[in-house]
């Protein structure tokens, strides 16, 4: 009898050999292998990046890495984070997006910052998959200005399909002077803080300028974090086929064609990427503004990244699923309604921001109850953007006929233009704790746009 030998079929096509090599992101080794717990140990310190060629700049660092590393689990585990703060002053860590305890949450509501030389176990249920990001809640726009940032991404195994090539993607600024040298937190004083602080430099994954390399035909999974401080994130590839696949909590129910990538600070979104035609070479990915002031004369279009289209054979994949998700739709019959504007006043002189004509040094707690939905509308009543963000809950925007949007999808970081009103749809699952919203203009939120949420069990 004659043996048969399996003969391999033709290895699928590949991205460019290197292709994500100028843009690759740090990793932490998982302590505990083997397990449904990701346990990872996550130093912050101050060291020498150089942010831009030739140039090194003392920032303050997750791991000494800018941004910090990628931290990964998959949806039904946990991440177990062992922190130690190695900064000149203390701070937390809040992991935007996820659905924490509230004691987990990192803000000085829950915990008592952690002082220099002090460590803090962070232990968080990973029940959503999606791309999230991390960064700290004491003097969050200096701190986050100084390079304290990164990505933690959820996975999960029964996504509809391969959805294209994955390229983590962490936009943000950062303030050099002259000599290289990161400006204050402070910098301008009350003038920062009301009109919210922009780098000079640009970032993507900490370079300025990287390149990326793409097979024509071949989809990108593009996971795109806005983490600045205050710069919105307008990105625009010409002639690149961009489909939206997945929003601030894991894919939304339908593919959606994009002209142009938007994401206000702290927003995340999931997009697949496509070249168009095989030797295109280099195609400027570009960051445009967005006159977030309303002022009618835009600052010019400069290069983010570059994306390289190679010689290689143009590839014909399958189409995306028509459908990726199902989101259910919320039950509005019993839900309560809460009204919040985005205010400024003036308080002995100077203009501050607040909540519904409140500081939020001097706000109260709102109060509502697990198990309870809740309809809010949120008014800017000011003459500029705003990014308003809840933390620890997902909310599904609505429609003026309080309908969700046609393609439905889990938000927790919602774009609130000037003088507009948008509302959305909210349930209070069993985490209660005392929990932030807030504009995530940093700055803004320092200036007072922030108030907390109590949640508790009815029978408390």
């Amino acid at each position: 009898m004659t043996a048969c030998t399996a003969v391999p079929g033709p290895a699928p096509p590949s991205q460019p050999e290197g292709w994500r090599d100028e843009v690759s992101l740090a990793t932490r080794p998982d302590l505990d292998p083997g397990t449904e717990v990701v346990e990872v140990s996550l130093e912050a310190k101050v060291v020498g990046v150089e942010a831009q060629p030739g140039v090194t700049t003392e920032l303050w660092t997750y791991e000494g890495s800018l941004p910090g590393p990628i931290l990964r689990g998959k949806k039904g585990g946990r991440l177990l984070v062992h922190f130690t703060n190695h900064l000149p002053e203390p701070t937390t860590i809040h992991w935007h997006g996820l659905r924490v305890p509230a004691a987990m949450d990192g803000t000085e509501a829950v915990q008592t910052p952690i002082a220099p030389g002090e460590s803090f176990d962070y232990d968080l249920p990973l029940l959503d998959a999606g791309t999230y990001w991390y960064h700290p809640h004491v003097r969050s726009s200096a701190q986050v200005g100084y390079g304290l940032y990164g990505m933690l991404i959820v996975d999960d195994d029964t996504e509809p399909m391969h959805l294209g090539d994955e390229l983590p993607l962490v936009f943000s600024d950062l303030g050099l002077d002259e000599r290289g040298v990161v400006r204050p937190g402070d910098e301008n004083g009350w003038f920062g803080d009301y009109f919210g602080r922009e780098g000079n430099l640009l970032l993507i994954n900490g370079r300025v300028r990287p390149k990326v390399k793409a097979r024509a035909g071949l989809p990108q999974r593009w996971r795109l974090v806005n983490a600045a401080r205050s710069r919105y994130l307008k990105l625009v590839a010409p002639g690149v086929e961009v489909v939206q696949i997945g929003s601030d909590g894991g894919l939304i129910e339908v593919p959606r064609p994009l002209d142009a990538v938007v994401l206000a600070p702290g927003e995340r979104m999931e997009v697949v990427a496509t070249a168009p035609m095989a030797g295109v070479g280099r195609i400027p990915v570009r960051w445009e503004d967005t006159d977030r002031f309303h002022i009618g004369t835009p600052q010019a279009a400069l290069p983010l990244f570059d994306l390289e289209v190679g010689p290689e054979e143009f590839v014909q994949v399958e189409p995306l699923p028509e459908r990726l998700r199902d989101v259910p739709e919320l039950d509005l019959n019993q839900a309560v309604p809460r009204t919040i504007e985005l205010t400024e006043m003036v308080e002995e002189g100077v203009g501050v921001l607040g909540i519904n004509g409140v500081a939020g040094s001097h706000a109260e707690p709102f109060h509502a109850h697990v198990g309870t939905t809740e309809v809010w509308t949120v008014e800017n009543r000011t003459g500029y953007d705003h990014p308003f963000h809840l933390h620890g809950f997902f909310f599904q925007p609505l429609m003026a006929d309080r309908r969700p949007w046609p393609n439905r999808e889990w938000k927790d970081t919602l774009h609130i233009p000037a003088h507009s009103r948008l509302d959305f749809a909210v349930t209070y699952d069993d985490r209660p704790g005392m929990w932030m919203f807030h504009c995530h203009i940093l700055d803004h939120a320092d200036l007072g746009m922030m108030a907390m949420l109590m949640v508790e069990r009815p029978h408390q």
